[in-house]
């Protein structure tokens, strides 16, 4: 059952992809960008190279997930749970540690050097779900979920699953699409929705270091790192990159090694 989920992952992935960027063309939620066209090949581009890399970096977790198994290395390895606590008990560590990570690709200078492509985005559409620089997916999918699977022992059922809810997310929080208000209002107790993760992007610093969680809501209402504004209110992306020659893929891939404030 959860290698027929793994396996369909690719399929969600492009599905999703699919069908978000044709709602969203039309029934847009957010002002369009000028340039629509140039704007999502530009960003299509990288999530190629996202996929690429991920795709590469996932084989080597993968191992460390059956190397830990294998040497019964990590927490969940060393005492017995239900499989339903031990599952559930990994998901909340992996995000939390994903939320603890996020905080710190914005904190520490070298690491959002890198993150900084994925905030630079004006506009935010479907485009914009797998914007990332490929040292930064080397960084947070396979470092980040090599040292946490090797602490916690994390095994391959609840990796996949978690890893499938952050797929679903992370295209839906970022398409252009006005989600019925009752999903916002209840959705947002638990998960990061689509108005609730567009504050992220937000050009105005105190919003962008906020709202760090990946998938759920609760680590960001526990340590006071959210705030309450609509997304149709927001200006997005980072004031410094206004100029439309610093959105193209080239530049993009040289922005860790630009010097550019803050």
């Amino acid at each position: 059952m959860i290698q027929k989920l793994a396996d369909l992952q690719p399929i969600i992935l492009m599905g999703l992809l699919m069908t978000m960027y044709t709602l969203e063309s039309f029934m847009p939620y957010l002002e369009k960008p000028v340039h629509k066209r140039s704007h999502d090949i530009q960003n299509f581009i990288l999530t190629f190279l996202s996929i690429l890399v991920n795709g590469l970096v996932g084989t080597g977790v993968v191992l460390v997930i059956i190397f830990t198994e294998s040497h019964k290395l990590g927490l969940f390895n060393q005492i017995q749970l239900p499989s339903a606590i031990e599952i559930l008990t990994s998901v909340l560590l992996l995000d939390f540690g994903s939320y603890c990570n996020h905080h710190l690709l914005h904190k520490i200078p070298i690491l959002w050097s890198f993150h900084r492509v994925h905030h630079s985005d004006l506009n935010l559409n479907t485009s914009s779900s797998l914007r990332f620089h490929p040292f930064e997916v080397v960084y947070s999918q396979g470092l980040y979920f090599c040292i946490a699977i090797g602490l916690f022992g994390v095994s391959m059922t609840s990796f996949i699953i978690y890893g499938t809810m952050a797929l679903i997310l992370v295209i839906i929080q970022h398409s252009n699409i006005r989600f019925p208000d009752w999903f916002e209002k209840y959705g947002r107790y638990v998960f990061s929705t689509p108005g609730w993760h567009k504050i992220h992007h937000s050009n105005e610093q105190r919003f962008t270091d906020s709202h760090y969680g990946d998938v759920f809501t609760f680590w960001d209402r526990i340590f006071g790192t959210w705030h309450q504004i609509r997304p149709d209110e927001i200006k997005y992306g980072l004031k410094e990159f206004a100029d439309p020659k610093k959105q193209k893929v080239g530049y993009q891939l040289r922005l860790p090694f630009i010097k550019i404030s803050k």
